[in-house]
Protein backbone atom coordinates (compact mmCIF):
# COMPACT_ATOMS: atom_id res chain seq x y z
CA UNK A 1 0.00 0.00 0.00
CA UNK A 2 2.95 2.29 0.84
CA UNK A 3 4.66 2.01 -2.38
CA UNK A 4 1.35 2.36 -4.26
CA UNK A 5 1.01 5.48 -2.43
CA UNK A 6 4.53 6.49 -3.19
CA UNK A 7 3.86 5.74 -6.94
CA UNK A 8 0.76 8.23 -6.78
CA UNK A 9 1.97 10.70 -5.27
CA UNK A 10 5.08 10.28 -7.94
CA UNK A 11 2.22 11.17 -10.57
CA UNK A 12 0.85 13.77 -8.96
CA UNK A 13 4.03 16.00 -8.99
CA UNK A 14 4.86 14.34 -12.56
CA UNK A 15 1.42 15.95 -13.87
CA UNK A 16 2.26 19.19 -11.74
CA UNK A 17 5.14 19.70 -13.51
CA UNK A 18 4.21 19.47 -16.94
CA UNK A 19 1.54 21.76 -15.91
CA UNK A 20 4.21 24.56 -15.16
CA UNK A 21 6.41 24.03 -17.85
CA UNK A 22 2.99 24.05 -19.99
CA UNK A 23 2.52 27.34 -18.67
CA UNK A 24 5.93 28.66 -18.92
CA UNK A 25 5.76 27.66 -22.37
CA UNK A 26 2.62 29.54 -23.37
CA UNK A 27 4.29 32.64 -21.28
CA UNK A 28 6.77 33.22 -23.75
CA UNK A 29 7.39 36.69 -24.90
CA UNK A 30 5.96 36.46 -28.72
CA UNK A 31 8.18 36.91 -31.42
CA UNK A 32 8.82 40.51 -32.39
CA UNK A 33 9.79 42.53 -35.30
CA UNK A 34 9.89 46.28 -36.45
CA UNK A 35 7.59 47.09 -39.17
CA UNK A 36 8.62 49.72 -42.06
CA UNK A 37 5.18 50.89 -43.60
CA UNK A 38 5.23 52.21 -47.47
CA UNK A 39 4.42 55.52 -47.79
CA UNK A 40 4.66 56.13 -51.10
CA UNK A 41 0.92 56.91 -51.17
CA UNK A 42 1.04 60.32 -48.43
CA UNK A 43 0.19 63.46 -49.51
CA UNK A 44 0.14 67.10 -48.20
CA UNK A 45 -2.20 67.75 -45.47
CA UNK A 46 -3.56 70.34 -43.52
CA UNK A 47 -6.17 71.66 -41.42
CA UNK A 48 -7.42 68.30 -39.84
CA UNK A 49 -6.96 66.22 -43.22
CA UNK A 50 -4.89 63.03 -43.80
CA UNK A 51 -1.13 62.78 -45.11
CA UNK A 52 -1.63 58.72 -45.17
CA UNK A 53 -3.84 56.23 -44.87
CA UNK A 54 -2.92 52.51 -43.64
CA UNK A 55 -5.23 49.86 -44.75
CA UNK A 56 -5.74 46.70 -42.70
CA UNK A 57 -4.50 44.28 -45.20
CA UNK A 58 -1.25 46.06 -45.28
CA UNK A 59 -0.63 46.36 -41.35
CA UNK A 60 -3.34 44.88 -39.10
CA UNK A 61 -3.35 46.64 -35.61
CA UNK A 62 -3.33 43.08 -33.84
CA UNK A 63 -0.29 43.02 -34.25
CA UNK A 64 0.93 45.61 -31.48
CA UNK A 65 2.36 44.71 -28.17
CA UNK A 66 2.43 46.68 -25.07
CA UNK A 67 5.79 48.00 -26.08
CA UNK A 68 5.22 49.01 -29.76
CA UNK A 69 5.17 52.37 -30.92
CA UNK A 70 4.57 54.03 -34.54
CA UNK A 71 7.32 56.47 -35.09
CA UNK A 72 6.31 58.89 -38.14
CA UNK A 73 8.19 61.46 -39.85
CA UNK A 74 7.08 64.16 -41.76
CA UNK A 75 7.99 67.43 -43.72
CA UNK A 76 6.21 70.47 -42.41
CA UNK A 77 5.75 73.70 -43.64
CA UNK A 78 3.47 76.79 -43.36
CA UNK A 79 3.84 76.32 -39.41
CA UNK A 80 1.25 78.19 -37.89
CA UNK A 81 2.67 79.28 -34.33
CA UNK A 82 -0.69 80.54 -33.11
CA UNK A 83 -1.71 77.53 -33.44
CA UNK A 84 -3.63 75.94 -30.14
CA UNK A 85 -1.85 72.50 -30.64
CA UNK A 86 1.52 72.61 -30.28
CA UNK A 87 2.30 69.28 -32.52
CA UNK A 88 1.82 68.94 -36.30
CA UNK A 89 0.57 65.37 -36.84
CA UNK A 90 -1.98 63.50 -35.42
CA UNK A 91 -2.35 59.71 -35.47
CA UNK A 92 -6.23 58.31 -36.03
CA UNK A 93 -7.37 54.45 -35.53
CA UNK A 94 -10.38 54.16 -37.79
CA UNK A 95 -12.93 51.50 -37.50
CA UNK A 96 -16.46 50.45 -38.69
CA UNK A 97 -19.37 47.83 -36.87
CA UNK A 98 -17.45 48.33 -34.26
CA UNK A 99 -18.21 45.57 -31.32
CA UNK A 100 -14.75 45.91 -29.13
CA UNK A 101 -14.66 49.11 -27.75
CA UNK A 102 -17.59 51.50 -25.49
CA UNK A 103 -15.87 54.53 -27.40
CA UNK A 104 -18.19 53.48 -30.52
CA UNK A 105 -20.76 55.71 -31.66
CA UNK A 106 -23.57 53.84 -33.48
CA UNK A 107 -20.53 51.11 -34.27
CA UNK A 108 -18.37 53.88 -35.88
CA UNK A 109 -14.93 54.85 -33.82
CA UNK A 110 -12.61 57.78 -34.97
CA UNK A 111 -10.02 57.81 -32.19
CA UNK A 112 -7.08 60.70 -32.63
CA UNK A 113 -4.23 60.03 -30.64
CA UNK A 114 -1.54 62.55 -29.69
CA UNK A 115 1.86 62.13 -29.63
CA UNK A 116 3.91 61.25 -26.39
CA UNK A 117 7.11 62.86 -28.35
CA UNK A 118 7.19 65.18 -30.97
CA UNK A 119 9.16 67.64 -32.85
CA UNK A 120 8.96 69.62 -36.00
CA UNK A 121 9.28 66.68 -38.13
CA UNK A 122 8.74 63.16 -36.09
CA UNK A 123 6.15 62.39 -34.09
CA UNK A 124 5.95 59.38 -31.81
CA UNK A 125 2.67 57.14 -30.15
CA UNK A 126 2.61 54.46 -27.68
CA UNK A 127 0.94 51.46 -27.20
CA UNK A 128 -0.97 52.66 -23.98
CA UNK A 129 -1.91 56.05 -25.84
CA UNK A 130 -3.63 54.21 -28.45
CA UNK A 131 -5.06 52.02 -26.13
CA UNK A 132 -6.53 54.67 -24.17
CA UNK A 133 -8.09 57.00 -27.27
CA UNK A 134 -9.65 53.80 -29.08
CA UNK A 135 -11.08 53.01 -25.78
CA UNK A 136 -9.60 49.18 -25.62
CA UNK A 137 -6.87 47.31 -26.63
CA UNK A 138 -8.16 45.19 -28.80
CA UNK A 139 -7.53 46.31 -32.10
CA UNK A 140 -8.86 43.24 -34.33
CA UNK A 141 -11.84 45.70 -35.57
CA UNK A 142 -9.40 48.34 -36.55
CA UNK A 143 -9.47 48.66 -40.29
CA UNK A 144 -7.94 52.02 -41.06
CA UNK A 145 -4.49 53.49 -39.07
CA UNK A 146 -3.61 57.34 -40.77
CA UNK A 147 -1.54 60.22 -40.08
CA UNK A 148 -3.09 63.44 -40.18
CA UNK A 149 -2.18 67.11 -39.62
CA UNK A 150 -3.37 69.39 -37.12
CA UNK A 151 -3.90 73.08 -37.80
CA UNK A 152 -0.72 73.44 -36.94
CA UNK A 153 1.31 72.75 -40.37
CA UNK A 154 0.72 71.50 -43.14
CA UNK A 155 2.60 67.99 -43.43
CA UNK A 156 4.05 65.23 -45.69
CA UNK A 157 4.42 62.01 -43.89
CA UNK A 158 7.68 60.84 -45.22
CA UNK A 159 8.13 57.50 -43.01
CA UNK A 160 6.41 55.25 -40.65
CA UNK A 161 7.98 52.53 -38.22
CA UNK A 162 6.28 50.26 -35.66
CA UNK A 163 8.76 49.00 -33.41
CA UNK A 164 8.02 45.60 -31.58
CA UNK A 165 5.52 43.94 -33.60
CA UNK A 166 4.14 40.55 -33.47
CA UNK A 167 5.55 38.82 -36.47
CA UNK A 168 2.97 37.62 -38.96
CA UNK A 169 3.58 34.00 -38.63
CA UNK A 170 3.16 34.24 -34.48
CA UNK A 171 0.06 36.25 -35.06
CA UNK A 172 -1.50 33.93 -37.68
CA UNK A 173 -0.88 31.41 -34.68
CA UNK A 174 -2.11 33.07 -31.91
CA UNK A 175 -5.53 33.67 -34.21
CA UNK A 176 -5.64 30.31 -34.48
CA UNK A 177 -5.65 29.97 -31.37
CA UNK A 178 -7.80 32.06 -29.89
CA UNK A 179 -10.67 30.33 -32.26
CA UNK A 180 -9.52 26.86 -31.31
CA UNK A 181 -9.59 25.25 -27.77
CA UNK A 182 -7.19 26.94 -25.32
CA UNK A 183 -4.08 24.41 -24.74
CA UNK A 184 -3.66 25.20 -21.02
CA UNK A 185 -7.47 24.23 -20.80
CA UNK A 186 -6.63 20.87 -22.16
CA UNK A 187 -3.74 20.51 -19.69
CA UNK A 188 -5.88 21.79 -17.02
CA UNK A 189 -8.65 18.84 -17.02
CA UNK A 190 -6.36 16.36 -18.26
CA UNK A 191 -4.16 16.81 -15.17
CA UNK A 192 -7.26 17.50 -13.01
CA UNK A 193 -8.67 13.63 -14.09
CA UNK A 194 -5.78 12.10 -13.51
CA UNK A 195 -5.67 13.14 -9.77
CA UNK A 196 -9.21 12.53 -9.22
CA UNK A 197 -8.53 9.01 -10.85
CA UNK A 198 -5.65 8.51 -8.19
CA UNK A 199 -7.84 9.58 -5.53
CA UNK A 200 -10.68 7.32 -6.35
CA UNK A 201 -7.79 4.32 -6.52
CA UNK A 202 -6.65 5.41 -3.37
CA UNK A 203 -9.73 5.61 -1.14
CA UNK A 204 -10.35 1.96 -3.28
CA UNK A 205 -7.28 0.74 -1.71
CA UNK A 206 -7.59 1.81 1.36
CA UNK A 207 -11.04 0.36 1.26
CA UNK A 208 -10.01 -2.98 -0.27
CA UNK A 209 -7.19 -3.10 2.15
CA UNK A 210 -9.86 -3.21 5.32
CA UNK A 211 -12.04 -6.00 3.85
CA UNK A 212 -12.11 -9.72 2.76
CA UNK A 213 -14.47 -11.11 0.32
CA UNK A 214 -16.78 -13.10 1.84
CA UNK A 215 -16.95 -16.23 -0.13
CA UNK A 216 -20.91 -16.80 1.11
CA UNK A 217 -22.40 -13.53 0.50
CA UNK A 218 -20.32 -12.61 -2.55
CA UNK A 219 -19.61 -9.16 -1.06
CA UNK A 220 -16.65 -7.41 0.94
CA UNK A 221 -17.25 -7.07 4.28
CA UNK A 222 -15.23 -5.90 7.43
CA UNK A 223 -12.49 -8.02 8.27
CA UNK A 224 -12.99 -7.46 12.10
CA UNK A 225 -16.73 -8.65 11.51
CA UNK A 226 -15.71 -11.46 9.48
CA UNK A 227 -13.27 -12.45 12.34
CA UNK A 228 -15.69 -12.13 14.73
CA UNK A 229 -18.27 -13.98 13.18
CA UNK A 230 -15.49 -16.65 12.50
CA UNK A 231 -14.76 -16.59 16.60
CA UNK A 232 -18.45 -16.77 17.08
CA UNK A 233 -19.17 -19.59 14.97
CA UNK A 234 -16.30 -21.55 16.60
CA UNK A 235 -17.55 -20.60 20.12
CA UNK A 236 -21.32 -21.77 18.87
CA UNK A 237 -19.42 -25.09 18.32
CA UNK A 238 -17.42 -25.69 21.05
Amino acid sequence: MKKFLSAAMSAIIACASIFSCTLTAFAEDAETEDVTIDCSSAEAASNWTQSLTIEQGDFNATRLTKDSKIVVTFNSEDVNEKSGNKYSAELIFQSWENTTTSVAQDGAVWAKIAPVEFDETTATYDFESIATAYGTDDFSQVYKIMVGATDRAKITVTGVKITNCKTKTYAEKEEKGSKGTNPIIIVIAVIAGIAIAVVVIVIIMNKKSSEAFDVSTGKFVDKKNLFDESKNDEDEKK
